[in-house]
């Protein structure tokens, strides 16, 4: 019995108050469990952000993507698969280890106006909340970490994000 107790318990430590709607991805995603006590104050520091700005998004009216939406979209292909398997609620496979690199192209891709306050980081496809939102920044970041090594280029992604998340909540109509 105390050992399902401390089970029980060290299971729900991580980031608090994540929306109920994506609540059951939160280790997926790296918000709860090992990977959130392991990952690092930024870590933690980056999911705070997170959630203040899926709060916001959430007030913009922006439902998730449809099938299509995700298939035409230029986000990268295994992001793509895991947003198609949520959708389909299924299970998604695992990125390939080169994920951290196309990850790190996709956001050096990005224009320089579509991610800074001020720009249109609205115009992005991702720029919403739920399992098609900006919850795929963090499961693209974890993914880098977890399978492809944190590295120089994570922690350029994770400030990368960082500033994405700031946009958002400098959005005036938000």
């Amino acid at each position: 019995m105390y050992i399902l107790w401390l089970t029980y318990i060290h299971s729900q430590q991580g980031l608090s108050g994540v929306p109920p709607s994506v609540h059951y991805l939160r280790e997926e995603v790296g918000l709860v469990g090992r990977a959130w006590e392991s990952m690092g104050a930024q870590w933690q520091a980056l999911g705070s952000l997170w959630l203040r700005a899926e709060q916001a998004l959430s007030k913009s009216g922006r439902t998730d993507l449809s099938m299509d939406e995700v298939r035409k979209s230029d986000i990268p292909a295994e992001w793509k698969d895991w947003m198609s398997a949520k959708i389909k609620r299924t299970d998604a496979s695992r990125p390939s280890e080169s994920f951290g690199n196309i990850f790190t192209n996709y956001l050096s891709g990005l224009s320089p106006g579509s991610v800074k306050a001020g720009g249109t980081v609205m115009a992005n496809i991702w720029c919403r909340s739920g399992k098609t939102g900006i919850l795929g920044l963090l499961l693209c970041l974890y993914w880098q970490a977890e399978y492809s090594g944190a590295g120089k280029d994570w922690k350029s992604n994770v400030q990368c994000v960082e500033g994405i998340l700031n946009a958002i909540l400098a959005e005036p109509e938000l």
